[in-house]
């Protein structure tokens, strides 16, 4: 799980997290899954390979890549 101390919780739910990929470029790491509104924080799980083996294929067919 990715985790970050926000504010900003009810309605972000979704919201990709992007960070610098192994090759440099700009690479979506978890999405907002999890942030209860007392706590202050927002989480969601790491994205892996079975991610980006469902995220690249719809990239490149419907946003050229």
């Amino acid at each position: 799980m990715g985790r970050i101390g926000c504010t900003m919780t009810g309605g972000s739910s979704g919201g990709g997290w992007v960070a610098a990929g192994k090759d440099g470029k700009p690479a979506l790491v978890p999405n907002t899954s999890i942030g209860p509104v007392t706590a202050g924080r927002l989480a969601g799980p790491r994205l892996g390979e079975g991610a980006k083996g469902i995220c690249t294929p719809m990239s490149e067919r419907f946003a050229g890549g």
